[in-house]
C-alpha cells in the first residue's frame, strides 16, 4: 500500500509500506526520504500519536492514508527526555485544590478536561498548520497578508468551538 507523509510545513511524500510494517520502520523510511533523524519526529494519524513499538495495522491505516510529521527539535527533544515536567492537570488539581473542597476541585478537573478534549478533537490540522506558518513567520516582520492567516485560522478556530457548544 502506498501512505502519503506530509510534514507540518508541507513537504511530502509517498512511501510504499505493508500493515505488517512497524511505525518505528516508516520513521527509517522518512528519515530517508525526508532527511528528518528519527529521533526527532513524532508521526500522527487522526490526531493520534503513533507509538514507534507498534505496527501500522494497529491504528488501522490502509491503503492511500495520509501521515503526519511533527519534528521536534534534537536539543529540544533531549531536553525534554532530561526533565520531565509536571503534567499540566496535575498542577491545575493542586491548584484547584488550594481553592475547592477536595471533591468539588475533582468534579471541576475533569470538566475542564472533558471541555478541552473536545476542543482539541474539533481543532483541524490545516487551522494548526496555518497557525504553525503564522507563528513561524512571525520570527520574521510580519506583513499583512501574515496577520490574515492568523486572523483566517484564528477565525476557523473560533468557529470550530463555538459550533459544538
Amino acid at each position: 500500500m502506498f501512505l502519503t507523509v506530509k510534514l507540518l510545513l508541507g513537504r511530502r511524500c509517498s512511501l510504499k509500506v505493508t500493515g505488517k510494517e512497524s511505525v518505528a520502520t516508516l520513521k527509517k523510511l522518512v528519515s530517508e526520504r525526508l532527511h528528518v533523524p528519527e529521533e526527532q519526529q513524532h508521526l500522527l494519524f487522526r490526531g493520534q500519536l503513533l507509538a514507534d513499538d507498534k505496527c501500522l495495522s494497529d491504528y488501522c491505516i490502509g491503503p492511500n492514508a495520509s501521515i503526519n510529521v511533527i519534528m521536534w527539535p534534537l536539543e529540544k527533544a533531549e531536553q525534554d527526555k532530561a526533565r520531565q515536567p509536571q503534567p499540566l492537570w496535575s498542577q491545575l488539581g493542586r491548584i484547584l485544590a488550594k481553592h475547592f473542597r477536595p471533591q468539588d476541585a475533582k468534579v471541576v478537573l475533569q470538566l475542564l478536561r472533558q471541555r478541552h478534549e473536545e476542543r482539541v478533537q474539533r481543532v483541524s490540522l490545516e487551522a494548526l498548520e496555518q497557525l504553525a506558518c503564522y507563528l513561524l513567520a512571525e520570527q520574521q516582520p510580519v506583513g499583512q497578508a501574515g496577520e490574515k492567516e492568523f486572523q483566517a485560522a484564528d477565525s476557523e478556530l473560533q468557529q470550530q468551538e463555538g459550533g459544538g457548544e
